[in-house]
């Protein structure tokens, strides 16, 4: 799959080994990941050309992106949350991650079923990023939507927050797991 991955620039001496390890992990999954000049050293003169080239380029990604990862831990609203509210508005799954001592508080009040938020760790950045690649693998597949109880919504975020699985992923096991363990089933196909 096509992956768009943006994080902020102005952050990477405190973040940059977090950015190269969700890069690295991307890849490693198997897509193909665009990262506009994120690893770019060059530290020259940005003209206004470069500018609008560079945005023509990042949003024509974006577009083409079967979804897109955002490293969120810095609150840079002029470019990481202008293209992930661009992402969203196009309709593309986005996972947006966020180191734990950095939670993105305004960012939690966009309710959409496109948005991951993933909190992670020094030591299970690869399994939360697993988690939000399964959600991205998920909302590729067919959507079926019902409504629950505010009860049972209470339990799926509280899954979702301590198990660090997005609600769909739990529920899509849930359901695979009895797919599996029903005999009547499998002798039915």
């Amino acid at each position: 799959m096509k992956v768009v991955f943006i994080a902020s620039h102005t952050q990477k001496s405190d973040l940059g080994m977090y950015y190269s390890k969700i890069n690295e992990l991307l890849v490693k999954a198997g897509h193909k990941v665009f990262s506009g000049s994120l690893f770019n050293d060059d530290k020259g003169d940005v003209t206004a050309n470069k500018r609008e080239a560079w945005y023509r380029e990042v949003l024509s990604n974006v577009k083409s992106a079967d979804f897109v990862v955002i490293e969120i831990s810095y609150p840079s609203t002029a470019n990481v949350g202008h293209i992930l509210t661009y992402a969203l508005d196009i309709g593309k799954p986005v996972v947006a991650l966020y180191h734990e001592d950095r939670e993105p508080l305004f960012l939690q009040g966009r309710i959409d079923e496109r948005l991951t938020l993933l909190s992670y760790k020094n030591s299970d950045l690869e399994s939360v990023l697993s988690s939000g690649l399964d959600y991205v693998a998920s909302a590729q597949d067919v959507r079926f939507n019902f409504f629950i109880s505010p009860n049972i919504g209470t339990y799926l975020d509280w899954i979702s927050k301590n198990r660090r699985i997005p609600r769909a992923v739990y529920l899509r096991r849930l359901i695979e797991e009895d797919m599996n363990n029903n005999g009547e089933y499998k002798d039915s196909n």
